[in-house]
């Protein structure tokens, strides 16, 4: 697996995409993280899922407690949880086994509980800004609280089929349980309390979560999200595959801190907006709706892409979205001339942005992907439509040359080429790709 967690499967791209303002172009870059094998008895597997209970409180809000709970005593076999650190930088979970404190689990040993807690914190993201920057967990004096799974979820061998709920201490219905992906696909993003408000855009329900202390956002942003769904869905997934439920989070940042990022989990993603001296402009709005056009994109996409493609491709269908919910932004290109002024590695193909990433470990290069990737796909883009098609029509036969091997197919480029002209396509790629 590459050093970052985008790297050339799609399904990790969706574990963190991250968007900053162009203007300091501070990009929060991907953590390094690792999965490593997570392995209770067999025999329980055919079982009903098990739960995992965060049971949080009003009154202690930044600290909720995590309950497991058998029937009987169980033969465990805790394994560690998924993480995006490194070992050193993760603090080991502190265990009760029926009340016991277990100061030392090695991970992969057996141990015998009826009942097995611990601790899960919470970061305010009124006092801590950069907690979605960082996969925190949050929570909003708004009244919900959002759980990644990262370094706090352990699973158990044997069982595949468990189940993560929220629950606010002494309110039997506010409780919301959500299943524990896969290994292989996005994060576990769960939250639970209080809801600003929901919608439905077809099958899917989507429920907004909100920290705006200052009521910046006003009521329609949400339909200008569904309009952006609504185009994206049409284009990436057809109904049947498309999420039941889709959760966002909403979090006001102080534009003086330059960082506006999103992160995108299974069926939920959150992102940061823009305020002024607690307004919001009509510019970080659209920053809003790129992000969140951005993340559902990873969302939704079933296409597996190296790291180069699958960030650019939702970066400027980030912006496609935008003109289709009849929102005004800055181009991917025009951005694209402004910021390469300013940015030592302007001159470096995508190609190679993409090695200096995934195989040198240099994230210097990352700011490419989002900025003269999002512009090469408008150029496409622009030229398919004078041709008569668009990228849209083009995109299901978008594809790498190989597993190991970043670069566009020989077939997508013939493609390009029959549609477009040898010369044209030429062009571009010197232009961009090389």
């Amino acid at each position: 697996m590459n050093t970052f967690p985008c790297g050339n499967h799609r399904i990790d791209c969706s574990i963190q995409s991250c968007f900053s303002q162009v203007s300091n172009f501070q990009m929060h870059l991907p953590f390094l993280f690792l999965i490593p094998s997570l392995f209770i008895k067999p025999a329980l597997a055919e079982n009903p899922p098990v739960q995992i209970i965060i049971d949080v409180s009003t009154t202690t809000p930044m600290s909720g407690t995590a309950t497991v709970t058998f029937p009987a005593p169980q033969g465990l076999r805790l394994l560690k949880p998924r993480t995006i650190r490194g070992d050193a930088e993760t603090p080991p979970i502190q265990f009760f086994c029926d009340g016991v404190h277990k100061t030392s689990i090695t991970y992969g040993k057996q141990l015998s509980c009826r009942e097995l807690q611990w601790t899960v914190t919470f970061q305010n993201v009124q006092t801590a800004p950069h907690a979605i920057a960082n996969q925190q967990n949050l929570y909003s004096p708004s009244g919900w609280w959002s759980l990644t799974e990262w370094d706090d979820i352990p699973r158990f061998e044997g069982i595949s089929a468990t189940e993560i709920c929220g629950k606010v201490h002494n309110k039997a219905q506010a409780i919301k349980c959500s299943a524990l992906p896969a290994q292989n696909e996005p994060p576990l993003i769960l939250t639970w309390g209080k809801s600003t408000k929901t919608l439905k855009t077809g099958q899917t329900t989507l429920t907004l979560f909100k920290d705006d202390p200052t009521s910046a956002l006003k009521g329609e942003n949400l339909p200008t999200l569904q309009q952006q769904l609504a185009y994206l869905k049409a284009l990436l997934a057809p109904e049947e595959r498309t999420p039941n439920n889709i959760d966002l989070v909403w979090v006001a940042i102080d534009k003086k801190l330059g960082q506006i990022v999103g992160a995108a989990g299974k069926q939920a993603f959150l992102a940061n907006f823009a305020v002024t001296d607690g307004a919001a402009t009509d510019d970080s709005l659209a920053k809003l709706h790129w992000v969140s056009g951005h993340e559902l994109f990873h969302l939704l996409t079933t296409q597996s892409y190296p790291l180069w493609i699958s960030e650019s491709l939702a970066q400027y269908y980030g912006y496609k979205s935008l003109e289709k919910a009849g929102l005004q932004s800055e181009t991917p290109m025009e951005q694209w001339q402004n910021f390469q002024e300013r940015y030592p590695h302007a001159a470096t193909g995508l190609y190679e942005a993409h090695t200096k990433v995934t195989h040198d470990n240099n994230p210097s290069y990352y700011p490419l992907f989002y900025m003269k990737g999002a512009a090469f796909w408008q150029a496409v883009d622009q030229k398919l439509q004078k041709a008569g098609t668009s990228l849209d029509n083009v995109l299901p036969q978008i594809e790498a040359a190989a597993a190991n091997d970043a670069a566009l197919s020989s077939r997508t480029i013939g493609l390009l080429k029959t549609t477009l002209s040898e010369q044209v396509v030429s062009t571009l790629q010197q232009q961009y790709l090389h």
